[in-house]
């Protein structure tokens, strides 16, 4: 993961070095699933209904570089309390790097093709009230707890545009990233006692479809 994590960040230095391309900005609307295992808790499966913003830059030659993050809800039926039979809901944040190649269909429309990067973060809070039992009885008793999870992909993204003018267009892409390892973090505290452990994340997959429009300057 940390090798995954000095890639992209040489990786967005050298997008941010670049001038005099073709540049677009784009607002898209997409979902998320990601199939994960934790060591300790077994698989992990997340739907995340998110909106990203993208930069995209298309060089005279074709190579073109994409940038994309995006932000929503975390939907989830295996982040619970007790492995109880309920979906929670969290919140969610993504960010993901591409580079590759772009081929011009006809006069408007365009597909690129990209190897990708991403990192996301999840995170999910609960509260149960219980009774707690006493030497003389039961008393009312909160178990609060938040789970954090960092994990990395890589994988590759097909990205495809339709201009409606010289510079507004529609966007559709679907991502699909293998994850490359991370962590999740549980931290809570039962009965007045905290308590907080880490395990290890590793794959399956993040599979992203997503629509949205771009402007062209």
């Amino acid at each position: 993961m940390k090798k995954t994590l000095i890639i992209l960040i040489l990786f967005l230095s050298f997008t941010m070095s670049l001038s005099a391309w073709e540049h677009n900005l784009g607002l898209e609307a997409g979902l998320s699933s990601a199939f994960l295992r934790a060591n300790d808790d077994g698989n992990k499966n997340i739907f995340e209904p998110s909106l990203q913003a993208r930069y995209y830059g298309v060089a005279a030659n074709g190579f073109c570089l994409s940038f994309a993050m995006g932000t929503g809800l975390a939907l989830s039926s295996d982040f619970t309390l007790q492995n109880e039979k309920t979906t929670s809901k969290g919140f969610g944040m993504n960010f993901a790097l591409g580079a590759g190649y772009e081929f011009i269909l006809n006069e408007r429309m365009t597909l690129a093709a990209l190897g990708s990067l991403s990192l996301d973060w999840l995170r999910f809070t609960y509260k149960k009230e219980f009774k707690a039992p006493l030497s003389d009885g039961y008393a009312s008793a909160d178990w609060t707890q938040t789970d954090d999870a960092l994990f990395a992909g890589i994988g590759a993204e097909l990205l495809y545009r339709f201009f409606l003018t010289e510079h507004l267009s529609l966007s559709a892409s679907c991502a699909i990233r293998f994850i490359d390892g991370g962590t999740l973090w549980k931290k809570g505290k039962k009965i007045g006692r905290d308590y907080d452990n880490s395990q290890t994340l590793r794959g399956y997959l993040i599979v992203t479809p997503a629509l949205g429009a771009c402007w062209t300057f």
